[in-house]
């Protein structure tokens, strides 16, 4: 039906509102995908939000309304919108428009405050309440059940491949990105299938989120809208409001991991849901931008519907660049696990298995090491010019050496540093300019030329030269499979020559020379130095 052909006028509104309610005032016209929104504030002063449907409209969805308002009113500590009786005594009425056609009335409380858009900006606090309050919702409707609620939307994700219809309709660089969350959300749909389902609110966006008027301390206040509440996967709601919690940012998964920390800690997010969470935030941005599409040529002056495309295009961009595996990890961080499921396993096999340094550096007779303390105000290293100042570092160093013959420096792990001075250790946060400062590996200072040899029997899975100004410069990496357990181990600042004799998918024994230690410029544009990880 043609959007023209159904609009309810204000003067109409205002008189279906007096004979139905016996309420009146001045009305505003407010946005909506499936009713007719307005804004009332009557002569009394108070305020409310009338909804009036489209003629096609179906009872059973009204009655679904009204019912599931009323469900989490009695079960539900946030503040929601209450059902509002007519002049009979009912929770809705059907009334005749200009025209003669039924139209389903309703009348709710008026929630005041601001729209999660309006507000500017959204710190840490806010997103972790979005979360918290996002899952005290979908937890008290796990009890609700309504026949309307086991129905087919274009908005369910469950029900979201119906996109590929309109695949072609793209240009083909965001064919590519769509593309890849609809492959993998068909690669996920087994795990998918079994995930725990409920009635879901299924539309927490920007514009459902109601935030309070206090400018010092905003909090969120209420959820609006359950106009597409529908029996699915329970994830679905977290993966829905991630996905519009988290436009406008620089980094959205930061901004993801906070929202889902609120929401762990009121409904517990299991493994298999954290495991495709990734992919969910990114179909529900892909049914977001199609449905774009589509409501452009079908309903163009229905602003409404076109005001998520910008910002949900730039996000599913951003989102596609994330990788995966990282997610999920960033994810289990997020909701106080082992960012790795894998990862007391690994430590305990560690404990169990040790090496010697002779096995990395074979042609090294030391054994011992001399640790040296590079972290934020070291003495040792100085000030900032004295970092980059390479002839004067390799100075100290081999200063140092000499006074220590018999032990390997060596540089810690997990170290705060100031030495991160490169470009490529730098990225616009969501709160401005953020550096790198922690180092993820251990330093060994040696002579260039020194052999390196594989501590462990593997695959090469990356050999590479990094170039590039504080870089790895010649790099390996290699894959361990051992006792079922699989990790890698990480080799840097080696000559180009000596890594590039490694192909992808060689196989290497505990032993096998693999690299030999590089001198600048090739090592990344570092003084002589290896690091392994």
């Amino acid at each position: 039906m043609v959007l023209e052909n159904s609009k309810i006028s204000i003067k109409e509104a205002q008189k279906i509102l007096a004979l139905n309610y016996d309420i009146k005032g001045s009305i505003e016209k407010l946005d909506g995908e499936i009713d007719f929104n307005f804004k009332v504030q009557s002569l009394k002063g108070k305020h409310y939000l009338l909804k009036i449907s489209r003629p096609d409209f179906e009872s059973d969805y009204t009655d679904f309304q009204i019912k599931l308002l009323d469900h989490l009113n009695k079960n539900c500590e946030i503040e929601l919108a209450r059902n509002i009786l007519t002049t009979n005594g009912r929770k809705s009425c059907v009334t005749k428009d200009s025209l003669g056609r039924d139209r389903s009335v309703r009348l709710l409380s008026w929630i005041d405050g601001r729209l999660w858009s309006q507000v500017n900006p959204h710190n840490q606090s806010l997103r972790n309440e979005l979360g918290s309050k996002t899952a005290k919702l979908s937890n008290s409707l796990i009890g609700f059940n309504h026949s309307f609620s086991k129905r087919e939307i274009e908005w369910d994700i469950s029900n979201s491949l119906w996109v590929e219809n309109h695949i072609d309709e793209f240009n083909s660089n965001d064919k590519i990105i769509l593309f890849k969350h609809i492959q993998d959300f068909k690669k996920n749909l087994p795990i998918y299938n079994e995930l725990a389902k409920s009635i879901i609110h299924n539309d927490i966006n920007d514009n459902n989120i109601i935030v309070s008027n206090d400018l010092i301390s905003p909090s969120v206040k209420s959820i609006i809208d359950f106009g597409d509440s529908v029996y699915t996967q329970t994830i679905n709601d977290l993966a829905i409001t991630c996905s519009y919690g988290i436009m406008n940012l620089n980094d959205p998964l930061s901004a993801c991991c906070e929202i889902i920390t609120g929401y762990n800690e009121i409904l517990n997010i299991n493994d298999a849901e954290l495991k495709l969470l990734y992919n969910l935030i990114g179909m529900r941005l892909v049914i977001s931008v199609t449905k774009s599409l589509i409501n452009r040529s079908k309903e163009p002056d229905n602003k409404y519907l076109l005001i998520s495309e910008k910002p949900a295009w730039n996000l599913l961009k951003k989102w596609t660049e994330v990788d995966p595996e990282f997610a999920y990890y960033s994810f289990r961080n997020a909701c106080n696990l082992n960012s790795h499921p894998n990862q007391k396993k690994f430590y305990e096999w560690a404990q169990e298995n040790h090496f010697s340094v002779n096995d990395l550096f074979p042609n090294i007779k030391q054994n011992e090491f001399y640790n040296i303390d590079l972290s934020v105000g070291s003495k040792w290293i100085g000030s900032r010019n004295e970092i980059e100042d390479l002839d004067l570092f390799q100075y100290k160093i081999e200063k140092l050496q000499k006074q220590n013959p018999n032990k390997i420096i060596t540089g810690g792990y997990l170290e705060p540093r100031s030495i991160y001075t490169s470009s490529s250790y730098e990225k616009l946060g969501n709160f401005g300019d953020e550096s790198r400062t922690i180092h993820l590996g251990l330093d060994f200072w040696l002579p260039p030329g020194t052999e390196v040899n594989s501590i462990f029997d593997g695959e090469v899975v990356a050999a590479v030269n990094d170039k590039g100004n504080k870089e790895y410069g010649g790099l390996v990496i290699i894959k361990h499979n051992i006792n079922n357990l699989e990790f890698y181990t990480l080799y840097g600042h080696n000559t180009v020559e000596s890594v590039l004799k490694n192909t992808i998918g060689k196989k290497i024994k505990k032993g096998d020379k693999i690299a030999e230690i590089g001198d600048y410029p090739e090592n990344g544009n570092w003084h002589p130095i290896f690091i392994f990880k």
